[in-house]
């Protein structure tokens, strides 16, 4: 039997972090993010639940569900999303020049994140089976023709939990992550020979453009909380980016250019703010870090329009019920 463990400030269980009904989900920006143009790209009846989130019972901890929710394709033509039909959550994909049309690409149980090929002729997708408590019973990896055809290839089927695919760049293999024992490990795939090679500890891969470069997020021992690390695959150098006692930090994505990293990190509550989560950049170097969502509700999954000038991310904002969309803020270094 596959462990039961989900990835990260991944969850146990799909359980949501009961929020303050003080909390004015209505609004779609607040004064610190004065300046920045947001756009809702779906529908309220579009998207599925969202990400879980909830609060460690023992440490206290908030946790979520890291792997990426949403795709852009490498044209920046086409974004993915999971949403809910049927009481199964599958991927639908948009035309990223707008209009109201979405077509559903996969039909599964239950798709919990996914990946556009290079060539954006794919995409790459986790399929789990889940118990009565939510904990996953079955994942593995599967990929897709993005625009049409109904063949479904399974790409890993080992006795434990894989999640989080993503494509190296000449698209010949898949970086992913893998739960063993209830620690997460870095994972490939070539996708012509199955030959599979473990990298390193932690979770959500990310790669650099030119392949040289991993980024990814590990669980502090100490405190739990995530951290942004980076792995460079030509020396083996592993090198701490972004860590903190009171915030946890998941989702990194390198921006086009290589300059930044975009992630997703929570923040601290204060008195009159509760701890949610929201989209922050900083240099591959550790510096500059930057909050760029201050919005109560839960900002998160954020990934980058191919030219670099808007991020795409999942966020509650907008909605009298704090309902999960994908938004559109437009970005400027």
């Amino acid at each position: 039997m596959k462990h039961t463990s989900k990835v990260l400030a991944l969850l146990t269980t799909w359980i949501w972090l009961s929020c303050a009904p003080s909390i004015n989900y209505l609004t779609t920006s607040v004064p610190e993010e004065g300046g920045i143009k947001f756009t809702q790209f779906t529908n309220d009846d579009e998207v599925a639940l969202g990400p879980s989130i909830r609060r460690n019972a023992v440490t206290g901890v908030l946790e979520w569900y890291a792997a990426p929710l949403i795709a852009i394709s490498p044209d920046g033509s086409r974004l993915s999303f999971l949403g809910k039909k049927d009481n199964k959550d599958n991927i639908f994909i948009k035309n990223t020049a707008g209009g109201r049309s979405t077509i559903q690409r996969t039909f599964r149980n239950q798709v919990n994140d996914m990946a556009f090929s290079p060539d954006g002729s794919k995409i790459a997708f986790t399929d789990s089976r889940l118990d009565q408590l939510g904990n996953f019973i079955d994942s593995d990896i599967y990929m897709i023709n993005t625009t049409e055809g109904a063949a479904v290839q399974q790409v890993t089927t080992t006795p434990l939990v894989e999640l989080g695919p993503c494509f190296a760049p000449d698209g010949k293999s898949l970086y992913f992550t893998k739960s063993d024992g209830g620690r997460y490990y870095i994972w490939n795939v070539n996708l012509q020979s199955s030959l599979l090679t473990q990298y390193s500890e932690g979770f959500t891969p990310a790669l650099s453009k030119d392949g040289k470069m991993l980024v990814i997020t590990r669980n502090n021992k100490s405190t739990t909380r995530g951290e942004i690390w980076s792995i460079d695959l030509v020396t083996g150098t592993e090198t701490l980016i972004l860590n903190s006692e009171k915030m946890g930090f998941s989702s990194p994505q390198l921006s086009p250019d290589g300059e930044l990293i975009v992630c997703v990190g929570s923040t601290e509550k204060l008195t009159n703010t509760p701890e949610n989560l929201n989209i922050y950049t900083i240099r591959p170097d550790g510096t500059r870090l930057t909050q760029l969502t201050f919005h109560p509700g839960h900002d998160v999954s954020p990934v980058w329009a191919p030219d670099g000038k808007s991020i795409y991310f999942i966020s509650q904002r907008g909605n009298p019920t704090g309902k999960f969309n994908v938004w559109r803020m437009e970005f400027n270094k």
